[in-house]
């Protein structure tokens, strides 16, 4: 897969997030809980399952904390470094 920048990532995340959770507002500061756009436990597992799939990365159980998903910037930011180091 070729490289992604930031806003490549972000625009392909948003896209998945407004798809796939109705309570998701996508124009939420990129900083706004997960948990604020209605997202639990079990959406934040589709979400890890989601990127796994669509970025070809794999997220290790201890990768799971609210620093690397707790938000869109957050998200965006832990692809990144997981696909261009």
């Amino acid at each position: 897969m070729p490289a992604l920048t930031g806003s490549e990532i972000r625009e392909q995340l948003l896209g998945y997030l407004n798809d796939s959770f109705p309570l998701f507002i996508p124009d939420a500061p990129d900083d706004t809980p997960m948990a604020d756009h209605g997202i639990d436990s079990l959406g934040m597992t589709n979400i890890v399952v989601q990127i796994e799939q669509q970025f070809g990365i794999e997220v290790e159980d201890t990768e799971i904390t609210r620093a690397n998903l707790g938000s869109v910037q957050s998200l965006v930011n832990f692809i990144d470094k997981k696909l261009n180091g």
